[in-house]
C-alpha cells in the first residue's frame, strides 16, 4: 500500500499516459476503460483485395456501329409546276391510300373550265360543218353531171365544168375558214388544257399520303414546292447514310442489326441490296428473322459491321489494359500484396476484349480493379 497518496496518484497518472501513448504509436491496438482497468485489444492489419482477370484464349472482333432507318424504297414528292395560283381543292388527307393517276389537289381555274367547254364545242361544230361541206360538194357535182347526162340541164359540158369549178372555189374559201377556225380554237384549247394540267397534281404511284402540308386550300402555289409525299409502305429497306463502312461491304455478306423498341424490336441479319445502285446511301434488306414481324417505316436500328476479326488468340478484357508513352501494361499482384506493372504488347482491339501478343501467358492473372 502506498503511504503517500499524493505520490501514488502521480505515479498512476504517468503509467496511464505511457500506456495511452504506446497504444497510439502502435496503431494496432485500442484501449477500453472499465473502471480502473485498462484493456488492450489487438487488430489485424488491413488487407487490400483486388478484382482479377485471367488471360484466356478467345476470339477478338473489331466492329463499328452504324445508325440505320427503315425507309420506304419508293416515294414521290408532289408539287405544283406554277407559282402564284390559288390552291382551291385538296382531295386527300394524311394517311390516305391512293392509286396511280388519282387527282390529289388542284389550283383555282377561274373561267377556264367554261372556256375549255366552249372551245371544244366550237371545234366539234366546225369539224362537222367541214365534213358536211365536203359531202354537199360531192353530192352537188354528182347531181349536176347526172342532170347533164339525162338532159335535165341546158348548156355544154364546158359550161358545166366551169360552174362546178366556180362552186369548188367558193367552197374552198368556206373550207379554209372552217379549217382556220379549228386550228385557232385547237391552239387555244391546248393552251388552256396545259394550264389545267399544271393546275392539277396526280399520284404517280400507288402508296400512302404523308408529310401533307396543313391548311393548303386557299394558299398560293409555289413552283416545285413539295406539298405532300406519296410513299409505298409495302416495299421498305434499311438505309445507312454513313458511307465509312462501305469498304467492308460485299454482295451477300450478312451484317447484324438490332432494334430496341417498337413492334419490330429484336435482332436481325441484313444483306446489302443492289450495291451497284449505292451512291450516298447504303441499302439493306432483311436476310432472315423478319418474316412475321411488322416493322414500321421510320424505325431506327443499330447495325454492327465487322471490320476485323481474329480467332482463338490470347485475350484480356479491355478495361484491364493501361497505356503510358505509347506502351501498354497491366497490373499484377506482387509481393506483400502490392500492385506491380507488367509491360505487354497488344494486337487487335475489340469492343470488350483485346488481343495480347506478348508479355502474358494463358491463365495468368492481372488486376482488373
Amino acid at each position: 500500500m502506498c503511504m503517500n497518496k499524493k505520490k501514488c496518484r502521480k505515479i498512476t497518472g504517468i503509467l496511464i499516459a505511457q500506456l495511452c501513448a504506446l497504444s497510439v504509436l502502435s496503431g494496432c491496438a485500442e484501449t477500453e476503460a472499465d473502471g480502473d482497468k485498462i484493456v488492450i485489444v489487438e487488430q489485424d492489419p488491413t488487407v487490400i483485395e483486388y478484382k482479377l482477370a485471367v488471360a484466356t484464349i478467345d476470339d477478338v472482333v473489331q466492329s463499328k456501329s452504324l445508325s440505320c432507318e427503315y425507309t420506304q424504297l419508293h416515294r414521290e414528292d408532289i408539287s405544283f409546276s406554277v407559282s402564284g395560283k390559288q390552291i382551291s381543292r385538296v382531295y386527300v388527307k394524311e394517311g390516305d391510300d391512293v392509286k396511280k393517276g388519282q387527282l390529289l389537289a388542284e389550283l383555282s381555274s377561274g373561267s377556264r373550265e367554261s372556256e375549255i367547254k366552249q372551245l371544244e364545242y366550237q371545234i366539234a361544230r366546225n369539224k362537222i360543218l367541214l365534213e358536211q361541206l365536203d359531202e354537199n360538194e360531192n353530192y352537188e357535182i354528182s347531181n349536176r353531171w347526172l342532170n347533164f347526162m339525162y338532159g335535165y340541164s341546158f348548156g355544154s359540158a364546158e359550161s358545166l365544168k366551169e360552174g362546178i369549178a366556180s362552186m369548188q372555189r367558193n367552197n374552198q374559201y368556206t373550207r379554209e375558214d372552217y379549217q382556220d377556225s379549228i386550228a385557232l380554237d385547237e391552239a387555244q384549247l391546248n393552251l388552256l388544257l396545259k394550264e389545267a394540267k399544271q393546275g392539277r397534281v396526280y399520284a404517280g404511284m400507288n402508296g400512302t399520303v404523308s408529310d401533307l402540308k396543313e391548311r393548303l386550300e386557299g394558299t398560293t402555289s409555289t413552283k416545285d414546292q413539295v406539298i405532300m409525299t406519296i410513299t409505298d409502305n409495302t416495299d421498305c429497306l434499311f438505309t445507312v447514310k454513313d458511307m465509312s463502312a462501305l469498304p467492308y461491304m460485299a454482295e451477300g455478306k450478312e451484317v447484324e442489326m438490332s432494334i430496341s423498341y417498337g413492334t419490330g424490336a429484336g435482332t436481325y441479319k441484313l444483306i446489302p441490296h443492289e450495291m451497284d445502285k449505292w451512291e450516298d446511301v447504303m441499302m439493306f434488306e432483311i436476310a432472315e428473322g423478319g418474316e412475321t414481324v411488322v416493322i414500321e417505316p421510320g424505325t431506327k436500328g443499330t447495325m454492327t459491321v465487322v471490320l476485323e476479326e481474329k480467332k482463338q488468340v490470347l485475350t484480356l478484357p479491355a478495361e484491364a489494359i493501361h497505356s503510358a508513352d505509347g506502351k501498354s501494361f497491366v497490373y499484377v499482384v506482387g509481393d506483400n500484396n502490392m500492385r506491380e506493372i507488367k509491360w505487354i504488347e497488344v494486337g487487335l482491339a475489340g469492343k470488350n476484349k483485346v488481343e495480347i501478343v506478348s508479355g502474358l501467358v494463358e491463365g495468368e492473372k492481372v488486376v482488373l480493379k
